[in-house]
């Protein structure tokens, strides 16, 4: 059977089952605001509130108000003066319908917070009608403004936005992958303010402004990062800045042994949530009426943690073994499930273990069939590879990599569940994972290493991935032994490497590259 067959089964038979979460559930674009400012975010969920719910992907309600904390540098009197208060976000925001256009309404809201202690503030409300489009797992959003009223007061300098000669365009591209969602936007901006000045001299100040943003979103972090490029023109005065705000947010999981003597357990795990938001601005040009103030300077909002305790696994028969730490933080992830006693850290794994484990790691939604309605049958649960039957364990979690993309059959049709991993099978569904093997190099080309000659052409792509991202750590004589089966300890260790990526290496990578750079 084709792997077009087998998809058309699939569509055809998995109705009534419960739809998992597409990538506009939590890929998030517009919770910083679109204005240069930085909010605190949303929070990732905790463990057991994902088991509790069910939901692996923040978001899922297309309908919320979120509320977030906000600050804003306001350059509107040629002074860079800070704005700290509330940035609401309202409208459709959640999986929209699985058309391939529609369009839906967003509401931006930033007011000032009754503890900001400034004299600067804020009233901005404005509402986006969103059109999309969809082609395959892409999605086009262009927002074009339906209403936009502002005010904005420094000190006793008030400024009022004269919406006829003002203009604001958004598009955003959103590519859905199986355990991160990425997305890449431009913004374009005319601000044109009125004022009557401090001395009663009337004044128009026009802002243009430039904006290119990209973020992600997965279970482990999220990132949205900024370059914002402004020129700023008042009556007889001028200035340009550039302004580069980002958000982040990740888990980290720590492992403390207990101090008391008189308990019944050594230790566990501390999963930490934590939100870090920050914006630095610097100045091109300078008004001449303000010739002596900083070219630089920024802004951010406290880090906010909440924490969870997570069992530690005992795996005090493992102690001395190299992957004893990944195995036991895989465990108290849920990544590992059953008696750890009963790990066989020198054995090779399957296919299918892997493939379970790996979608447990990157939180692939997964679909519980829903119950037949009185005096119907309910519809037997669909079959897409002979070999991965129903009633196995862990049908749930092959389902859910096959129809993300990352559990492929061979060509006969089968998955082969059973049959054991060879090192470089379980780099290319890394890979997959992430949604980023195109990034490497093209099949035909060569590998970094020195065993290059037994990689199947295949694997050639996710392998240079895989090595670009340090996912990939070769032995001190280049090879990485591709056509070895993978043991449980090695597969531990991946799988640790992948989530540890997923929760800080990808976040850095944006900050990095966005937000460190000027130009």
């Amino acid at each position: 059977m084709t792997d077009m067959k087998r998809l058309l089964l699939f569509l055809t038979i998995s109705i009534g089952y419960a739809a998992g979460f597409s990538l506009t559930a939590y890929a998030l674009p517009g919770d910083m605001g679109f204005f240069g400012g930085i909010s605190e975010g949303r929070r990732l969920p905790k463990t057991t509130e994902t088991l509790l719910s069910g939901e692996t992907r923040i978001g899922a309600d297309p309908n919320e108000t979120r509320t977030f904390p906000y600050k804003e540098i306001v350059f509107l009197t040629g002074r860079p003066v800070e704005f700290t208060g509330m940035l609401e976000v309202s409208g459709a925001n959640g999986a929209l319908p699985n058309t391939v256009n529609g369009n839906y309404t967003q509401m931006l809201r930033v007011y000032p917070s009754a503890s900001s202690g400034t004299d600067v503030s804020i009233n901005r409300n404005i509402v986006f009608t969103v059109n999309y489009h969809r082609e395959g797992s892409q999605l086009i959003k262009d927002f074009s403004v339906r209403d936009w009223t502002e005010t904005i007061s420094v000190g006793e300098a008030g400024f009022n936005l004269d919406r006829e000669q003002s203009g604001f365009d958004i598009s955003i591209l959103e590519h859905e992958t199986p355990g991160i969602g990425y997305y890449r936007g431009d913004v374009s901006a005319r601000s044109v303010y009125t004022t009557g000045g401090t001395g009663g001299e009337a004044e128009r100040l026009t802002l243009d402004t430039r904006d290119s943003f990209y973020g992600y979103a997965c279970a482990w972090s999220g990132a949205e990062a900024h370059r914002m490029d402004a020129a700023l023109s008042g009556n007889n005065w001028q200035m340009m800045y550039q302004i580069r705000p980002c958000v982040s947010t990740n888990k980290t999981l720590w492992y403390t042994e207990n101090e008391p003597s008189a308990i019944s357990f050594d230790g566990n795990y501390k999963e930490v949530l934590q939100n870090q938001s920050g914006l630095r601005y610097n100045i091109l040009q300078a008004p001449i009426i303000f010739p002596d103030q900083p070219a630089e300077g920024g802004a951010s909002i406290p880090t906010r943690n909440t924490f969870e305790q997570l069992i530690a696994a005992d795996v005090g028969f493992l102690k001395g073994h190299p992957a004893m730490e990944d195995i036991r933080e895989l465990y108290s992830m849920r990544v590992l499930d059953g008696d750890p006693t009963f790990f066989k850290p020198e054995q090779a794994i399957t296919r299918a273990q892997f493939v379970s484990a790996l979608a447990k790691a990157v939180k692939l939604p997964v679909e519980i069939a829903e119950a037949a309605p009185r005096g119907r049958r309910a519809l037997a649960p669909p079959i897409v590879f002979p070999d991965v039957q129903p009633n196995r364990p862990d049908y749930p979690y092959l389902m859910a990599a096959y129809r993300n993309g990352v559990a492929v059959g061979r060509d006969d049709g089968a998955f082969y569940s059973d049959s054991l991993l060879e090192r470089q099978e379980a780099f290319v569904i890394l890979i997959r994972a992430l949604g980023i093997g195109s990034l490497g190099s093209r099949p035909a080309q060569n590998t970094h290493f020195a065993d290059d000659s037994q990689i199947a052409w295949w694997a050639r792509q996710s392998l240079n991935e895989a090595y670009r991202l340090g996912l990939i750590k070769p032995e001190p004589d280049g090879r990485i032994r591709p056509r070895e089966y993978v043991s449980k300890a090695e597969a531990a260790a991946m799988l640790r490497e992948l989530v540890d990526y997923m929760r800080v290496g990808i976040a850095s990578d944006y900050a990095e590259h966005i937000v460190n750079y000027v130009g």
